[in-house]
């Protein structure tokens, strides 16, 4: 561990991130409805994600552009091959982010009412966090050896998958397929994979409590716009919002391979 103050920088800011999504959602909670809570569980997850993914992206990018210079220097002399400077770099940054994931998911359980377990929150931070890092190194790899164009690089590119990560909350077409750019950038986006595992989990099986109400209280509560406007079930939700078929290993599986 060589720089402490940026540690407790960013492990201040996850603990930090974490309070301020759960105050910003509120409505995930034990003591709320369900159906009144599902645009936000949605967005909470969303929001998670990518504020972990760029924060792993970010610190890697920083320090792989200052390292630069000197690795290109040291593999001149025959110090060590690029591969395994990759591998050391991977046992010694890949274990610390992971660990920033799980301070962030440990706060965000206990602070709200998600249904998905906190093993299984865990698990998807944690390797959208390496796949977010590997992403950090690949793009490092062709940037030059300054940090402000690492990151001039970088920035847009993250900013692309984050695009076309989210779930777009008016529902989803089927039949209207992207292009095949816009397709091989979804593949390509951690941020994507990972939020659609998170909210396949959160929602696989949920059955509103309010059904015990009465027909008005479902409706009073349900939302009355977009992708998740009267929807009778969790399993309903998926099926608008495109993940209808979509089951949580399959889809942690493509985290993986991004994941290196």
């Amino acid at each position: 561990i060589r720089d402490g103050r940026v540690i407790m920088l960013r492990l201040g800011g996850s603990i930090v991130q974490a309070i301020l999504f759960a105050n910003i959602f509120a409505s995930v909670s034990d003591e709320k409805s369900l159906s009144r809570s599902l645009a936000d569980r949605v967005a909470l997850l969303t929001f998670g994600v990518i504020s972990m993914s760029i924060m792993a992206v970010m610190k890697t990018l920083d320090l792989f552009a200052k390292e630069k210079s000197v690795v290109m220097r040291e593999q001149m002399r025959s110090n060590y091959s690029s591969l395994e400077y990759l591998l050391a770099k991977v046992v010694a940054e890949i274990p610390l982010d992971s660990f920033f994931a799980l301070v962030f998911v440990t706060i965000l359980k206990k602070l709200t009412g998600l249904r998905t377990s906190a093993v299984t929150l865990v698990k998807t931070y944690c390797l959208m966090t390496v796949a977010s890092v590997s992403l950090g190194f690949a793009i490092g790899s062709v940037a030059s050896s300054s940090v402000e164009s690492a990151m001039s690089l970088g920035l847009p590119i993250v900013v692309i998958f984050m695009v076309v990560g989210v779930i777009n909350p008016s529902g989803i077409d089927l039949e209207d397929q992207p292009n095949q750019v816009l397709k091989w950038l979804k593949v390509a986006s951690p941020i994507k994979w990972a939020v659609e595992a998170l909210v396949t989990a959160e929602f696989r099986g949920m059955v509103f409590g309010e059904k015990d109400r009465g027909r008005w209280g479902q409706l009073k509560d349900l939302p009355k716009m977009g992708a998740l406007s009267f929807v009778q079930d969790g399993e309903q939700v998926l099926r608008n919002l495109g993940l209808g078929d979509a089951t949580y290993s399959d889809i942690m599986e493509k985290l993986a391979i991004l994941s290196g």
